[in-house]
């Protein structure tokens, strides 16, 4: 009886851990439905509006979380995410990313506030691209 015990045991164990492994290989997916484009003006200290869409987007990250492919409703772009760090209390990711044409970034998702930045320099400048998240999940 102990021996039916063990292995029923084992088997279970085994379940549960193949099932946590493949929600931790999930693909991770973040939809948008707003972007907006700023730039940082120095004399008043704030992000200056210069563009504002309702274009719907797709974010799609692999499993290994190593990279993702944005998707427009005009072009398709591949992301290399080279760092990565979770801030757990404030429910955000921050990730050093390179575009697949070289463009360097920081990606910001911000669960908590429900937003998705890019944010990158040119010229001396701070530049934003933020989207608004419609919804997140994995599969």
């Amino acid at each position: 009886m102990k021996k039916y015990f063990d292995l029923k045991f084992v088997f279970f164990l085994f379940c549960g851990v193949w099932l946590m492994a493949q929600d931790a290989l999930a693909q991770f997916y973040i939809s948008t439905y707003e972007r907006t484009d700023a730039y940082w003006e120095n004399a008043k200290e704030e992000w200056k509006v210069t563009n504002q869409d309702d274009n719907a987007t797709l974010f799609e990250f692999n499993e290994e979380m190593t990279m993702f492919k944005h998707t427009t409703n005009s072009i398709s772009s591949t992301y290399y995410i080279k760092e990565s760090y979770y801030d757990e209390p404030n429910e955000r990711y921050e990730l050093s990313i390179l575009s697949d044409v070289g463009n360097k970034y920081t990606m910001i998702i911000d669960l908590a506030n429900e937003n998705l930045r890019f944010i990158y320099e040119k010229n001396g400048t701070s530049y934003l691209v933020q989207h608004s998240i419609k919804k997140a999940w994995t599969n």
